[in-house]
């Protein structure tokens, strides 16, 4: 019997210090933490593979550059921030607000060396490294499509660059997403990278609610990813997204062949393909 009190204390004691550790993590670091939503952005950095602390001490070894941060833990994915202003419905995700006033004692001072385009990964042998970030490689690149919705009477068009304009906010009506026309029964987006990269993956921040209530997220099916060398032959296959989409997705078509080239390709075969994002990440060949 005193065994088991025993036990129930240390479990308990235990509990409590990580409880303490997790909290003193976020207190002066952080003043607002909320599930189910998301920064719009500006977004200034990816980060894959990575914890939701990690993410946290990212943003804090950027202080000029990063506000706060949206993190998905379903895909492990940091997204840095430099505004804090707009936020969206997104239940996948978490936003967090990081108060950089605040003088925090660092968990890794090893992490200070690692430079702005650098990302610190903590093993858990505590060994620091730091490790290059693939930058978004699409980012205001040239990008065209098969047809450009035009929308005469408000003066808009919804024209191929808006993919790539760093703004991956998902109202249609507000960030202005790429689209092509209806009766385009093939439609196809692409984007010049400008030198040739082995491709590792592809993002698409499909659409989300918009201003009139209109939910066509579903129309992201069937999605088609190819790569190519010159424009005329982009045919080297990427991946594959099935659907169909959900509102305001972050939809990760992962390369697992690594193929290489310089334009990007994204099509579907049924009418309106509607990118309120891309972004393309790979390495230098």
């Amino acid at each position: 019997m005193v065994h088991l009190l025993i036990g129930k204390y240390l479990n308990e004691v235990t509990f409590t210090t990580v409880l303490l550790c997790v909290v003193s993590l976020y207190e002066g670091v952080t003043s607002t933490v909320v599930p189910g939503e998301r920064y719009r952005g500006p977004v200034v950095r990816v980060l894959e593979i990575i914890g939701q602390q990690q993410c946290v001490r990212e943003c804090r070894h950027r202080p000029k550059l990063c506000r706060g941060v949206n993190y998905r833990k379903e895909d492990l994915l940091c997204e840095l921030v430099s505004s804090i202003d707009k936020t969206e419905t997104n239940p996948g995700c978490v936003r967090i607000e990081l108060n950089q006033t605040v003088n925090v004692p660092e968990m890794n001072q090893e992490c200070l060396a690692c430079s702005s385009d650098d990302q610190c990964v903590t093993l858990s042998s505590q060994k620091v490294h730091c490790i290059r970030v693939v930058s978004n490689l699409a980012l205001h690149k040239p990008a065209t499509q098969s047809s450009t919705l035009t929308w005469t009477e408000a003066g808009l068009t919804y024209s191929a660059n808006l993919a790539v304009d760093g703004n991956n906010g998902t109202d249609h009506a507000v960030d202005k997403c790429s689209s092509t026309e209806g009766g385009d029964t093939n439609p196809w987006w692409l984007v010049d990278l400008k030198a040739v990269y082995s491709i590792t993956s592809v993002r698409i921040f499909n659409r989300g609610m918009d201003k009139w209530g209109e939910d066509v997220s579903n129309r992201l099916r069937n999605v088609t990813v190819t790569v190519g060398v010159t424009e005329s032959d982009v045919n080297t296959s990427c991946g594959f997204f099935a659907g169909p989409g959900t509102l305001s997705q972050l939809v990760v078509i992962d390369c697992p062949t690594l193929p290489q080239g310089r334009f990007v390709k994204i099509s579907i075969t049924t009418e309106f393909l509607t990118l309120c994002e891309v972004e393309v990440f790979g390495y230098s060949v």
